[in-house]
């Protein structure tokens, strides 16, 4: 049981570090979860190996040019890039500046040199930056609101597409999704569910488990209660609960492993402090305070260490 895989092994671990069953450690069941709550929560904010960069793409809807923002699913922490709206990127016809560029003045890579072009389209990408601009957002996690500061009436209508660089913190509890699936074969793959899950516990791309055993893949979400599937249903299904997998290797973390620790021995330290003079048969005394300072010691040294060799670089922009 050297490698913890999933909470209740993991828990085990930390007590077992601790002394456990050696020592009594008088510390309560869930003082144990709240504690390793409290260091999934700082692992997740200052360790690279607590989230993945994910696109999440949003299809327009008009309930969200009518209240002007965009719902982001509980499990993204950090929004850090939106893809340009306008579509200057994306022009391929012949009065596009680009094609002709690359129509008059590359279409002999081998005596033309490829300096001027490349200067030449900097100086493009400037303009574009100069008279359009990146689009403003602003988001803040405890929201799960996606704020777009633009025309909502002129800049996007609906149908049409936003896609975010994300960051998401990848869980390592398999998610038990409530509500119930129904899907068919022959209806495009288009399951519905009973209860507004899927935009919060789900992205698309991610893979579900039907309690029937089939496993499939999320291509889109269309709404709260209804989903696209990648493939097809081997099976009609009525319904079914789902599960998403965990990441469990995420519960033999070195850093997470040390810092639950020693977040939970400060929670013991803290118990015991309460009998702190208090002389007990034998003549045996309690000190907590001693345990709380040795685990406070620990817990600043992991947090220097995380938040300095393992964190995510800042963004830099660069123009």
């Amino acid at each position: 049981m050297a490698k913890p895989s999933t909470r209740a092994e993991f828990k085990t671990y930390c007590l077992r570090r601790l002394g456990d069953p050696v020592i009594t450690i008088n510390v309560d069941d869930d003082q144990v979860e709240d504690r390793i709550d409290d260091a999934l929560s700082f692992w997740y904010d200052y360790h690279y190996d607590g989230t993945e960069k994910v696109f999440l793409k949003h299809k327009i809807t008009q309930t969200d040019i009518t209240r002007k923002w965009i719902y982001c699913p509980d499990s993204v922490i950090a929004v850090v890039n939106l893809m340009p709206i306008d579509d200057s990127s994306a022009s391929t016809n012949m009065f596009d500046l680009r094609y002709q560029m690359r129509l008059n003045d590359l279409y002999d890579f081998s005596s033309v040199s490829y300096t001027t072009y490349e200067i030449s389209l900097q100086h493009i990408q400037t303009l574009q930056m100069l008279f359009s601009g990146a689009p403003q957002y602003r988001f803040n996690r405890h929201q799960n609101k996606l704020f777009l500061d633009i025309d909502w009436a002129h800049d996007v209508v609906v149908d049409d597409y936003l896609i975010f660089e994300c960051y998401r913190k990848l869980s390592p509890d398999v998610i038990t999704i409530t509500g119930t699936l129904t899907g068919n074969t022959n209806l495009g793959n288009v399951m519905i569910g009973t209860s507004t899950v899927f935009d919060k516990e789900l992205l698309e791309l991610d893979f579900i488990t039907l309690s029937d055993g089939q496993e499939v893949q999320i291509k889109q979400i269309n709404s709260p209660t209804s989903i696209i599937l990648s493939g097809a249903l081997s099976s009609n299904v009525t319904n079914v609960t789902m599960t998403k997998e965990a990441y469990s290797d995420i519960w033999d973390d070195r850093f997470l492993k040390q810092y639950a620790t020693a977040k939970i021995k400060y929670q013991w330290g803290s118990n015991l402090s309460k009998f702190a003079g208090i002389q007990m048969p034998g003549g045996v005394t309690f000190d907590g305070p001693r345990i709380m300072q040795e685990a406070q010691a620990e817990i600043d040294k992991i947090e220097e260490e995380m938040q300095s060799y393992n964190v995510l670089p800042d963004n830099m922009f660069v123009g």
